[in-house]
């Protein structure tokens, strides 16, 4: 059964408000986010020249969690884009690094390896207030991206 967890209190939502304000709108972050991900599939390109990106879903707007859950942030998942082509693992380790690269441009410095084995790969680069992008292969290549939590700039 779900719970809802105990209500922020005024100070924690105070700070949540005031680490938003420090960060990029919502907007300048999604487009941040795109171009980082357009990097990422323009590196992994070159690398793979049969690459043909497709994007998954259309944008999803979200809310934000805790600790902005309590604030007027959003946040917004970008399509995925996925590609599909046989990668070696060589290959793989070059469109790893473009990513992180990439990613680290817009702040997403910690890296998170879920999956790392031959044509098994899924790994997580993630900062502030919940930005991320993603990138892995499993017979497909699949680059994700969210905003995290940002003020719209109406509300910054």
């Amino acid at each position: 059964m779900n719970q809802p967890g105990p209500a922020a209190s005024p100070t924690s939502t105070a700070a949540a408000v005031d680490q938003l304000k420090s960060l990029a709108s919502l907007e300048d972050t999604k487009a941040q986010v795109q171009k980082a991900m357009n990097e990422i599939t323009a590196a992994a390109t070159r690398v793979v020249p049969a690459l043909e990106w497709l994007p998954l879903h259309g944008e999803t707007p979200n809310g934000c969690e805790a600790p902005f859950d309590r604030t007027d942030g959003q946040s917004i998942i970008l399509p995925d884009l996925t590609a599909g082509a046989d990668v070696t693992e060589p290959q793989w380790q070059a469109i790893l690094a473009a990513a992180k690269q990439s990613a680290a441009k817009i702040g997403a410095t910690d890296m998170q390896v879920m999956q790392d084995g031959p044509t098994n790969h899924d790994v997580g680069f993630y900062g502030p207030a919940g930005i991320f992008i993603k990138i892995g292969y499993q017979g497909n290549l699949v680059v994700s991206g969210n905003t995290g939590c940002r003020l719209p700039s109406a509300a910054k």
